[in-house]
């Protein structure tokens, strides 16, 4: 039976059943902060599944058509339960605490469920991909930058070679562009920073009356805000986590870090996987670069014999 996604969200078929039994295949990548999500979900309902990594990194295998019909948004996560395909973190957080034996995640409780989505809608309106690019520096910034061009130019391929993903492929380079556009308006990102600071500051003291963050009890909120907070430490805010300066969100962090989840779920990427990962298109690009600098080098130097003699 082939698989139709409606608004690249949910698919379910006719034959899915309302609470599923079978062992789900995730599509992830380590250090995606959807895929942390994702995985934090599944081990805090303890859900035995099974794992694709799909490369986002240079090899940008979320860009192949096979994975274009599976998530015609061309990100990570995708959660496949047999006929079921779930897209979005969010949408599939929610789908496996509805859908899978375990510990409760969302309360049954009307307002209590409320106040939960509420806090994860917070975090998913929250722009951290371009965050994340802005506060990049150095050779990682150029990397990044780079490696934005190369997918473009990936996609203007692929539109050739798969015409019926056309249009799946042109949304892609459209949110491209926009990306580019955003990390590049300095006063936005100053005051992305500035936005930061103030919902850590609204966190701090909605958490001086409460141990979690919306209410007495673990919840989705947290789970989904561990690889928040998580991404916020890489990127530069280690100091507004802290103790001196928020004290209810350092302890409220050290506690979800205290979590089983947090080791199986909240990945670094090992000197192995970045080699695999980045290496090959780091090597080549470099190598490039190498064989260009020679190539210039060397015509310099016959240029100049050449008007001497």
């Amino acid at each position: 039976m082939q698989a139709k996604v409606e608004g690249g969200e949910l698919l379910e078929l006719p034959s899915a059943q309302p609470r599923s039994t079978a062992a789900p295949t995730l599509y992830h990548f380590p250090i995606s902060l959807g895929s942390q999500q994702v995985r934090l979900a599944l081990a805090e309902k303890q859900v035995a599944w099974d794992g694709q990594i799909v490369n986002i990194g240079p090899a940008h295998e979320n860009l192949e058509p096979w994975y274009a019909k599976l998530n015609p948004r061309l990100v990570v996560p995708t959660l496949v339960v047999g006929t079921t395909v779930v897209t979005g973190a969010v949408r599939i957080a929610i789908f496996i605490d509805e859908h899978f034996p375990g510990p409760e995640l969302l309360p049954s409780d009307p307002e209590q469920r409320d106040e939960v989505l509420q806090w994860i809608e917070i975090q998913d309106q929250f722009p951290l991909r371009e965050l994340g690019y802005a506060r990049t520096k150095g050779m990682v910034r150029w990397f990044q930058r780079w490696s934005l061009r190369q997918q473009r130019s990936r996609l203007r391929r692929l539109i050739r070679k798969n015409p019926e993903l056309r249009e799946i492929y042109e949304a892609k380079r459209v949110e491209l562009d926009g990306l580019e556009r955003g990390i590049r308006h300095r006063v936005g990102m100053s005051e992305l920073v500035d936005e930061v600071e103030v919902l850590l500051d609204e966190i701090e003291v909605t958490l001086e009356e409460r141990e979690w963050i919306a209410g007495p009890n673990y919840t989705l909120a947290d789970a989904m805000w561990t690889a928040v907070l998580s991404k916020l430490e890489q990127i530069g805010f280690a100091r507004s986590l802290r103790s001196h300066r928020r004290p209810q969100v350092a302890r409220w962090y050290a506690q979800l870090r205290e979590r089983p989840s947090w080791d199986s779920m909240i990945r670094r990427l090992s000197a192995w996987q970045a080699l695999r990962f980045y290496g090959p298109s780091v090597a080549k690009t470099f190598l490039l670069f190498w064989v260009l600098k020679w190539m210039v080098v060397i015509g310099i130097g016959w240029l100049v014999a050449h008007l001497r003699g």
